[in-house]
């Protein structure tokens, strides 16, 4: 659907399961310029992690976008918890409370995308995967969608993104959805996956540490990611460098049970070679 105001010369499109998207107008000198809401929201997080801060004079330069513009923006991603809103700019929240999923969906995006691509090529043609939520796991549906594969996931966002690949059969746990990240968990999602025999589980995770292991919010979620777990003869991780060295609540495993990390050149390979000595093959894409 496609709404618009006349008066603003802003325009929002609700075409995609994850994001809102808009498109913002500007008119200078008679010229249009055009940029997706989504792709500034996207650089300014992606200037964000650079720096840590920005100032909003700072953004409307490198974006080429009014000031006016940047501080919408700045309120939007302050609103979603993505970012904190200061005076004339913003910088990284203390991220101690988990990130709404929308927010999640744009931090790293990126890097997200490749991580996803690479996890995504790297699968073979008739296996049986499984997969829980999270923004990087999500990232990993273009590259399977024409692949013959058999899936079975807890994410309702996942299996609503395949629903129309004919090669891929999708099965769907039951279970109580959480809302935060569109995962079913609960009895009902762990008895589905008691009765599975996964060849490869790709996982988003909130936190990896080498002495913590994998590491996320939600209790709950970090069960049901257990026993997909138990049920697969390979684990492969998804995590985007700022995961690394984060500890959360839950334990969801420890480190050796990975068999693949997939994570960004933004993770040093002087950090990537500590987790190769535990015997887990790390790919920086």
């Amino acid at each position: 659907m496609i709404g618009n105001d006349a008066h603003s010369g802003h325009f929002e499109r609700n075409d995609c399961p994850c994001a809102k998207y808009a498109i913002s107008i500007e008119r200078t000198g008679g010229v249009s310029s055009v940029m997706i809401r989504a792709e500034r929201h996207e650089r300014i997080l992606a200037e964000l992690a650079r720096r840590g801060s920005v100032s909003a004079q700072d953004l409307s330069k490198l974006l080429d976008a009014s000031l006016a513009t940047i501080r919408r923006d700045i309120a939007d991603l302050d609103q979603r918890k993505a970012l904190v809103r200061t005076h004339g700019g913003a910088t990284l929240p203390q991220r101690r409370e988990e990130l709404p999923f929308d927010a999640k969906v744009m931090a790293y995006l990126p890097e997200k995308r490749r991580i996803g691509a690479a996890a995504g090529a790297a699968l073979e043609q008739g296996i049986l995967v499984g997969c829980g939520g999270g923004t990087t796991v999500m990232q990993m549906v273009p590259a399977i969608r024409h692949k013959s594969l058999r899936l079975v996931t807890t994410a309702v966002n996942i299996a609503l993104e395949l629903r129309d690949a004919r090669t891929i059969d999708v099965t769907l746990t039951g279970g109580t959805l959480r809302r935060r990240t569109a995962e079913t968990v609960g009895h009902i999602a762990e008895r589905t996956l008691q009765d599975m025999n996964i060849d490869v589980m790709v996982m988003g995770v909130d936190g990896i540490d080498l002495e913590k292991g994998l590491t996320t919010y939600d209790s709950s979620e970090a069960y049901v990611n257990r026993v997909m777990a138990d049920r697969s003869r390979e684990l492969w991780i998804v995590a985007d460098h700022s995961k690394f060295g984060q500890v959360f609540p839950a334990t969801i495993l420890p480190l050796n049970r990975a068999t693949r990390i997939f994570t960004d050149t933004g993770l040093s390979e002087e950090v990537a070679e500590r987790y190769r000595q535990r015997g887990i093959e790390v790919l920086r894409v």
